[in-house]
């Protein structure tokens, strides 16, 4: 041990003033980067963070303008549906002539897209879209009653028309709720 002690007395003063520099500076640097790498991470976070956040309302947002294309096509077809039965209550048309315009449009639409939309992104809207569906549901109802009637013999569409035209236009009134909806939505968004 002695030896150790007399050869580090050997060493000059400068040396060792040297040394002492050279340790403090490393230490410092290593301090530095360690806490530039700690903002540098910190910061990349961040920026992962509100990148993941434009993704998701470019998501929600490319989800709402197509919950409104086909909602809207549903929408439309389902007035389409509807209109040549109209002019069979009135008297213009006969059933089988209603059924080949249908058959011909070639235009179906399913509202399956619409439900798988609103029920991962946008359950909120799922109230207005069931009242579109059970006015729906309540003007095929009366398309039934008529085809019934129809069948019989009896042509005259006089009980139904009333009935009928008022459902068509609840039917509009809802479906442009339910737009409107969609609408605020995206406002909102």
């Amino acid at each position: 041990m002695e030896q150790i002690v007399e050869l580090l007395k050997l060493i000059p003063s400068s040396a060792w003033v040297a040394f002492s520099t050279a340790l403090l500076t490393s230490s410092l640097t290593i301090i530095g980067i360690r806490y530039n790498n700690k903002l540098i991470n910190e910061r990349l976070l961040i920026q992962l963070e509100h990148e993941r956040k434009l993704k998701r309302e470019e998501l929600v947002r490319d989800r709402l303008e197509e919950l409104y294309v086909e909602s809207r096509r549903y929408m439309n077809a389902v007035v389409t549906h509807f209109l040549p039965y109209r002019q069979v209550m009135e008297g213009e048309l006969t059933f089988n002539q209603a059924l080949d315009l249908n058959i011909d449009s070639g235009y179906t639409h399913n509202p399956e897209r619409v439900h798988l939309i609103m029920d991962m992104y946008f359950p909120e809207l799922r109230d207005h879209f069931s009242s579109v569906e059970e006015v729906l549901e309540k003007t095929n109802e009366i398309l039934h009653g008529y085809k019934l009637q129809y069948k019989k013999g009896d042509f005259s569409g006089e009980k139904w028309l009333p009935q009928f035209q008022k459902s068509l236009e609840l039917l509009s009134e809802t479906a442009s709720n339910f737009e409107k909806n969609v609408q605020n939505i995206a406002k909102n968004t």
